[in-house]
């Protein structure tokens, strides 16, 4: 799958960034990061408008906005991940590093993962990859469960939970390649591969199966089609951690949630990115 990358620069990226990505998360775009002069935004290129980009018009003029569109052929975009991919340090919880990296000293961390970072989304560098390791690991106990890592990327949450003791994991992606990935991030980790591992989306979701625990980084807007299709595939006092979105954009997410039967069990903030813990009565 190829990307377009959009560079969008402006006159003050403190002040202007966090606009620009509520804009376009109106849009499918997987990812944003913030850079020097502004914030780069990437979608597949399958599912991008040059219109899109017209949202941005609604900002005053002091805002200076130049965009540059990119286009990422996928050999390239893991090339670029891979070269600068660093370790990612959470507290002295976790510790994900590469296979080119030198392993941490153990007992350094209560949990190391090794992550060959294939994808650029779920190495654990965005703040919504850290945050929902973090609230994994305060809220949920995964021992024995079954685990649902849906828009799996490279992983590295359905690893977590496995390390933690999930019996049984599925993983599902849009992208063949993070399903790949994640075969591969298990295997390097001395973990039993995903029981149920596919490129797809919710449709791909086996009619029978049924999880104690539903991981969800996505994005806001397939997170509001999709949680009343989690929600029937959860059990009863069964788990959902959602991520990929704003603060903002809480109420909305709650709207859903609470009409499919969840309840907000509690919510973490990381950087203006979100996580909620809710739970099915």
């Amino acid at each position: 799958m190829d990307y377009i990358g959009l560079n969008i620069r402006n006159s003050d990226p403190e002040t202007w960034n966090d606009i620009i990505v509520a804009l376009l998360s109106e849009f499918p775009f997987e990812s944003f990061e913030d850079t020097h002069d502004g914030v780069s935004a990437y979608i597949p290129a399958e599912e991008f408008d040059s219109h899109m980009s017209e949202v941005l018009d609604k900002l005053p003029s002091e805002a200076r906005i130049e965009i540059e569109q990119v286009h990422h052929p996928r050999k390239n975009w893991n090339a670029e991940w891979e070269s600068s991919f660093q370790p990612v340090i959470i507290d002295s919880l976790c510790c994900i590093y590469a296979p080119f990296h030198q392993a941490p000293e153990q007992g350094a961390f209560t949990y190391t993962m090794c992550i060959m970072p294939r994808m650029a989304f779920g190495t654990g560098h965005h703040s919504t990859t850290r945050q929902m390791i973090a609230s994994m690991d305060e809220a949920l106990n995964f021992e024995g469960e079954s685990v649902l890592d849906m828009g799996c990327g490279t992983g590295v949450l359905g690893l977590f939970a496995r390390i933690k003791g999930a019996e049984v994991v599925h993983a599902i992606d849009v992208d063949e390649w993070a399903v790949e990935n994640t075969i591969e991030n298990f295997a390097a980790n001395e973990q039993q591969a995903p029981e149920y591992a596919v490129c797809g989306d919710k449709h791909s979701l086996q009619a029978n199966s049924s999880f104690g625990i539903i991981l969800a980084n996505i994005n806001r807007n397939v997170l509001l089609e999709d949680i009343p299709t989690y929600v029937k595939h959860l059990k009863r006092g069964g788990h959902l951690m959602l991520s990929g979105f704003y603060e903002e954009d809480v109420p909305a997410i709650l709207d859903v949630s609470k009409s499919s039967g969840l309840e907000l069990q509690k919510q973490w903030k990381h950087n203006e990115w979100m996580v909620l813990h809710l739970q099915l009565q």
